[in-house]
């Protein structure tokens, strides 16, 4: 193992999908006894709630500012210093990163340590809904896509298409079910933060809701603009019983006791985490057909797809769950449908493609 690969990231919340998809593949790490490359990681900034990362045993946290301003302007003043230091202590063969920025800077620092190191780009959104100049998005070796949309994007932007791997995210295996509800109502479930417009778009999933008749209910679980999305709900006229807010929950899919289907209404998704969860506990989902991410996850198997902003599509869906014409009851083929994104496929593609990677350029340089 003499192949050294740093993960750097900048602050992070610790709520998120990417803090989920890093905690995931360092507990998948940590199990390999035979780790063909050494992988740390390292966050500068720092982060909200730092649980997450648990499962990482090589990390650094170097602390910046608790105030998003201040901390703005740290990075502005310090950031180029940091990274200096950071590669010239830890001497990696592969820098990946998440954030443009960092992967640009590493990028530009190549020369000064005589280009002995890679870098990754290991972007989390649809360049779409968060562009990255083009600048920034050039500043980089080579590129993990995280959804097929996302490796379309890279290629709209000049990016070649031997230079990505399409490699998604992890999620782990469960040997728990979500129990369907069985009891006459549809029971819906939406996991995640509660936005009523921007990405998570939740006025569409209310007003589909608004329209469908029968017996259903709507728990709504996380933090976020609950009561803003709480008066529109009162404006659609839905009796406000039918939907339950929650809060935040560190583990919703232990919460959870009976649901018959998860929905998601975003905008734009990078590879939503929370669809392949809700598919690692048996419950189907209704997602959205957003940039980008959910046309790899759902298929017949697990899920049904709508076009984004289209309500009544939504409301059809939803209507014909309510009325019994949509239904996936063999709950281990809903957990089967995502095979390739379980945690050991995934660690073993992840490993190979970097390393894979590394190989190719000691090849290129020793010739």
């Amino acid at each position: 193992m003499d192949k050294k690969v740093l993960l750097i990231t900048p602050f992070m919340t610790g709520f998120g999908g990417t803090e989920t998809v890093i905690s995931n593949l360092f507990k998948r790490y940590n199990e390999d006894s035979y780790q063909k490359v050494k992988l740390e990681y390292i966050n500068i900034g720092g982060f909200t709630d730092g649980d997450w990362q648990e499962n990482i045993k090589n990390n650094k946290v170097i602390k910046l500012s608790d105030n998003k301003y201040v901390r703005k302007l740290q990075y502005l003043a310090f950031l180029p210093f940091i990274m200096f230091f950071i590669l010239k202590k830890y001497k990696p063969d592969l820098v990946i990163s998440t954030n443009p920025i960092i992967w640009s800077i590493a990028y530009m620092l190549k020369p000064f340590f005589k280009n002995k190191y890679s870098v990754v780009s290991w972007y989390h959104y649809s360049l779409i809904a968060k562009p990255v100049k083009k600048t920034m998005l050039n500043k980089a070796d080579y590129y993990l896509s995280i959804s097929s949309g996302i490796t379309k994007e890279l290629e709209k932007n000049g990016i070649k298409k031997s230079s990505i791997s399409t490699i998604y995210n992890p999620v782990l295996t469960s040997e728990n079910n979500i129990s369907k509800s069985n009891d006459g109502i549809s029971r819906f479930v939406y996991v995640g933060r509660v936005m009523l417009n921007g990405q998570k778009n939740i006025k569409e999933m209310i007003d589909a809701l608004s329209l469908v008749k029968g017996n259903w209910t709507l728990d709504i679980i996380g933090s976020g603009e609950i009561n803003k999305v709480k008066k529109y709900i009162i404006e659609k006229g839905i009796t406000p019983n039918k939907i339950k807010f929650h809060g935040f929950k560190r583990n919703p899919w232990n919460f959870i006791n009976k649901a018959d289907f998860l929905i998601l209404s975003s905008k734009y998704e990078g590879f939503p985490m929370t669809l392949n969860e809700a598919i690692s506990m048996g419950l189907p989902v209704v997602s959205s057909d957003c940039p980008t991410g959910p046309s790899d996850i759902v298929n017949d198997n697990n899920g049904v797809l709508y076009e984004v902003g289209n309500v009544n599509e939504l409301r059809n869906i939803l209507q014909k769950i309510v009325n019994g014409e949509i239904s996936f009851k063999d709950q281990q083929d809903i957990k089967k449908s995502i095979n390739d994104f379980y945690i050991s496929n995934y660690y073993n593609k992840f490993i190979d493609t970097i390393i894979g990677y590394i190989d190719k350029q000691c090849f290129y340089t020793d010739n």
